[in-house]
């Protein structure tokens, strides 16, 4: 019996009826012995496992959702959970693709409680020293999680043999997080040194929420290497690691490219070579 590539998702069974209606079946003679094939698409493959094929599209609406509406939120505590929950969803998502987590995932667990447990004491009413330590303490604690769900994201999505649309919206859901871990760092920048970034609007006029809108958005059109200007770094630190995110954009469009390429020509090939064989076997 040859073996049969884990890529093309297929059972072998002696001279057994197909487990599936739509699963497509080829047989051949081995020794007297009838062998099936069956093998199942990428669209017969979503069909049956149709949730897992809509986690990062419902992550991708939920961080563009959070992007619009966190800075508009003026009570501390409702960012402040909506902040968590956010952050919650993708952890959850990116164990779920990565079910062998075994001991990461007690890891980044551990971590996003602390998160939120430094969250709940940044609502108390803290003099500016312990403020600022807080929030610091915050930004250091997100850094680790977001940057262990980027890296689960993309073992998802390097593991794939195919594309899906699945995997598509996880590439997107990375870049977002690493914009998110640059504006982390802007932000942990900026609570000590109020100059380290020029803003559209002055620091003491700002909210929290609307402070962490206008980094984040200075993030995101540095790693997309847009570059409008109304937002500049204004110290050595923010301006290294302004340059070191947009070579990163520049570095992760590149290597998503190639790696969707690879796929599809993989997947082409799969597919020439099936019809090959069935061919032959029908002959």
């Amino acid at each position: 019996m040859r073996r049969l590539q884990p890529a093309a998702f297929a059972n072998t069974v002696e001279s057994g009826r197909p487990r599936c209606p739509t699963d497509r079946e080829s047989g051949r003679s081995n020794g007297g012995l009838e062998i099936k094939t069956l093998t199942l698409t990428a669209g017969e493959l979503a069909a049956r496992r149709p949730y897992q094929q809509w986690r990062f599209l419902q992550l991708t609406l939920i961080l563009f959702f959070w992007m619009l509406v966190y800075p508009r939120i003026e009570r501390t505590w409702l960012a402040h959970l909506l902040l968590q929950l956010v952050m919650l969803d993708v952890m959850l998502v990116t164990l779920w693709a990565n079910p062998e987590w075994t001991r990461i995932r007690r890891v980044v667990i551990g971590l996003l409680l602390v998160s939120i447990g430094s969250s709940c004491i940044g609502l108390l009413p803290l003099p500016r020293d312990y403020d600022r330590i807080n929030a610091t303490a915050q930004g250091v604690l997100h850094l680790p999680i977001v940057a262990a769900c980027v890296a689960g994201v993309l073992t998802f999505v390097f593991r794939a043999e195919r594309p899906t649309l699945d995997g598509i919206f996880a590439t997107v859901v990375a870049y977002l997080l690493v914009a998110i871990i640059f504006a982390q760092l802007y932000s942990i920048a900026l609570i000590w040194n109020p100059d380290a970034l020029r803003l559209t609007v002055p620091l003491d006029q700002l909210n929290p929420q609307s402070r962490a809108g206008e980094i984040l958005y200075f993030s995101v059109v540095t790693l997309a290497t847009v570059g409008y200007g109304d937002i500049l770094p204004a110290t050595e630190v923010t301006r290294m690691l302004a340059a070191i995110e947009a070579i990163t954009g520049q570095f992760y469009v590149a290597v998503i490219v190639a790696v969707f390429v690879g796929m599809y020509a993989a997947q082409a090939q799969h597919e020439i070579g099936e019809r090959r064989s069935r061919a032959r076997h029908e002959d």
